[in-house]
């Protein structure tokens, strides 16, 4: 293709910078995008998000819990759905359920081990707790409250702690115990702004060169955070108050994630790691792990926060922290994902989710009818994955300079003969792409050793680059790209843009 002796060429590399929901969309730096819909930013590309496959379909309703029970030798993959949980560790029709007879299938657990073995612990505020040993399902033994009052379980130094539902009381047991008695400790006069408490949390912080100290935190629904140091709540000597803050109000009681020694609790604020808001007060927005996104989250609270179903979850060999936003309550969701290599981040949508689990190395979510096991493979169960990208509006060096764009080409890496759909956007206009062809690479086979089946693998990747015709005239100019593949791997690693530039205006 030739051009005129007017024409200039700028070269953009992909928006590897991530989705940017924080700066004005005439000032993002050139490397982010204002749309990165199931494009996953990676350091030197852009990746179509992977695919996902069904894990089980024949239970029918929404699921709104998967439990994973990790023992000695095996785990287990658990989902709570209406009045019954059933077991889904293996991949096809789900058999009976193993516990009938709930009330509520949201369930909060953690796993414990003891010198007796390892231990599945749950409870959901209504229904008798439960432990599963690896064999045999069981109501607690707990005593001293009403086990159904438990809502929120956690393990601390090597006893089980409780929330009790609707209440600023924690229950804990005895060292190494999974029922018996159960002790109140009750915190009510330490929350200034009312409210109940959502959640506990262990976390390890760095005091200041003295080393390592583990602490349990407990949140309460308008935000306020009391830490405590010790290993025993009946002995002043033993336990003692070691921070009080505040943060956002957390929303859910999955509002939290472990990453690494620190936490994260998904609030009004964005996603807040607690080291940071133990150090800064709420207006300290740029120490939110979701800074560069927290505007977009913030609408999201304001629209859909009362919904069921928000979790953030760390899915560490897919280098990935995963939010998930229920956008229509047990019908439809999305993920703000972030690059846990870069900090960039991205949206994903088709994985309409009520909650994620880990089982092993492997991320499952359930949502309604069905567990699906995500981030795996090139297709969506079966059908293409669709992704969309706007990189940041660019001046091209030319503020005041009216141009007119013609010819575009993506620079793409693919094992498939692909024709993504390439538009320029024009001073702001976020009109999408028409007409976008989805492709298949039929000769697609793939490499039937574990781990290598997670992923494609074709000697045809090639990088194509071709150009194509675009039409536009402003200040400045957006390249949008959008595919809709399967069985394929497509990189955007860069775009070069052809214009002309202009008089002033």
């Amino acid at each position: 293709m030739r051009f005129s002796k007017k024409s200039q060429v700028i070269s953009l590399p992909a928006p590897v910078g991530g989705l940017n929901g924080k700066d004005a969309i005439a000032n993002m730096p050139p490397t982010d995008a204002w749309k990165l819909e199931n494009w996953f930013p990676l350091p030197s590309a852009v990746s179509l998000r992977n695919g996902s496959e069904t894990w089980c379909s024949n239970i029918t309703g929404p699921i709104e819990s998967l439990m994973c029970y990790n023992g000695s030798t095996e785990s287990k993959l658990f989902a709570a759905c209406g009045a019954a949980i059933y077991d889904v560790t293996t991949k096809g029709n789900t058999g009976a359920a193993v516990v009938t007879g709930l009330t509520s299938a949201r369930w909060q657990h953690c796993n414990f081990g003891n010198p007796a073995g390892q231990w599945l612990v749950m409870c959901n505020g209504s229904d008798h707790t439960k432990t599963y040993n690896g064999t045999a399902w069981a109501d607690s033994t707990i005593t001293g409250i009403d086990d159904k009052l438990l809502i929120h379980p956690n393990v601390f130094k090597n006893r089980l702690y409780f929330v009790e539902k609707d209440s600023f009381s924690f229950w804990y047991l005895a060292v190494n115990a999974i029922g018996g008695a159960a002790t109140e400790f009750d915190l009510s006069s330490l929350f200034r702004l009312g409210g109940y408490l959502v959640a506990s949390t262990s976390w390890s912080v760095d005091s200041s060169g003295g080393g390592i100290n583990d602490y349990l935190c407990f949140i309460s629904s308008q935000g306020e955070c009391v830490m405590y140091l010790g290993s025993d709540p009946s002995s002043a000597s033993a336990w003692s108050i070691a921070g009080q803050f505040r943060l956002g109000h957390p929303i859910g009681r999955r509002c939290f994630q472990k990453v690494g020694s620190d936490v994260v609790v998904v609030s009004a604020d964005g996603l807040y790691p607690l080291s940071r808001a133990l150090v800064t007060d709420r207006s300290q927005t740029q120490d939110a792990v979701t800074n560069k996104i927290t505007n977009l989250i913030n609408a999201d609270v304001q629209s859909y926060g009362a919904n069921f179903g928000w979790q953030p979850i760390l899915y560490p060999i897919g280098n990935k922290i995963l939010l998930n936003v229920p956008q229509l309550e047990n019908q439809v969701s999305y993920q703000y994902v972030m690059n846990t290599v870069t900090g960039a981040w991205c949206k994903f949508t088709g994985w309409n989710a009520n909650c994620f689990e880990l089982m092993g190395d492997s991320l499952y979510y359930a949502g309604l009818n069905k567990v699906v096991h995500c981030d795996y493979g090139t297709t969506d169960e079966g059908a293409s994955i669709a992704a969309d990208g706007g990189q940041a509006f660019n001046y091209f060096g030319q503020s005041g300079v009216q141009k007119r764009f013609s010819a575009a080409r993506p620079i793409i890496q693919s094992n498939a003969n692909i024709s993504p759909s390439l538009i320029i956007n024009i001073d702001f206009d976020d009109t999408a792409p028409q007409n976008v062809i989805s492709f298949s690479n039929t000769s697609f086979s793939p490499w039937d050793i574990s781990p290598w089946d997670v992923s494609p693998w074709s000697s045809s990747n090639q990088v194509r680059h071709d150009w194509q015709s675009v039409y536009g005239i402003g200040f400045c100019g957006s390249p949008r790209l959008a595919v809709s593949a399967k069985n394929s791997v497509v990189n955007w690693q860069s775009t070069d843009i052809v214009f002309e530039p202009g008089g002033t205006f």
